[in-house]
């Protein structure tokens, strides 16, 4: 499959990440773009533009599982930071493509870095200091960082797993029996 190579291919592409289609991010693994001074700060601010509504949307939905689920207990804290993480990937892989301007990456895993970081810190400071199992939540925020990311999502390369009875439903979530 080869990727976007102009700027319109890249924006539609970015428009169809943007809506919440991760499928698109397949295609822009493979692409390329050289930058020159007509879509130079076009491609830049409709990358920004794609990746804030990316980061907005995710936020909402990292909110909106507390207000779902209250984390009063340690098993319901590691749900949600399990599905926090899990959805943290597009923005992972969007934020390391290879078809992007070097500086443009650094810039974006900066600002991602941060991002999770304020996340953290919001976390740790809105657990109860009177709870029993407080020392224990902490612990499992300390796993909360880009920095625990499978080595897969980091290099963007998937291993070859041999698993029998595997079943992929339309969102790509595995469903082993």
């Amino acid at each position: 499959m080869s990727g976007p190579t102009t700027y319109s291919e890249w924006v539609n592409l970015l428009d169809k990440f943007g809506g919440g289609d991760d499928t698109a991010l397949e295609e822009l693994r493979n692409g390329s773009f050289t930058l020159d001074a007509g879509t130079a700060s076009r491609f830049y601010l409709k990358v920004e533009e794609v990746y804030k509504k990316r980061k907005q949307n995710w936020l909402d939905r990292f909110r909106g599982s507390f207000l779902v689920q209250r984390f009063n207990r340690e098993d319901e804290l590691e749900i949600i930071l399990r599905n926090g993480k899990q959805n943290l990937l597009p923005l992972i892989d969007f934020v390391e493509l290879k078809g992007l301007p070097e500086d443009l990456r650094r810039t974006l895993r900066k600002d991602l870095e941060s991002f999770v970081a304020e996340i953290k810190r919001s976390l740790k400071d809105s657990i109860s200091r009177a709870s029993s199992s407080r020392e224990r939540m902490l612990i499992l925020l300390n796993t909360f960082d880009l920095n625990n990311i499978p080595a897969e999502v980091k290099t963007g390369e998937k291993k070859d797993k041999q698993v029998t009875n595997k079943i992929v439903s339309s969102k790509g979530r595995k469903i082993i029996f």
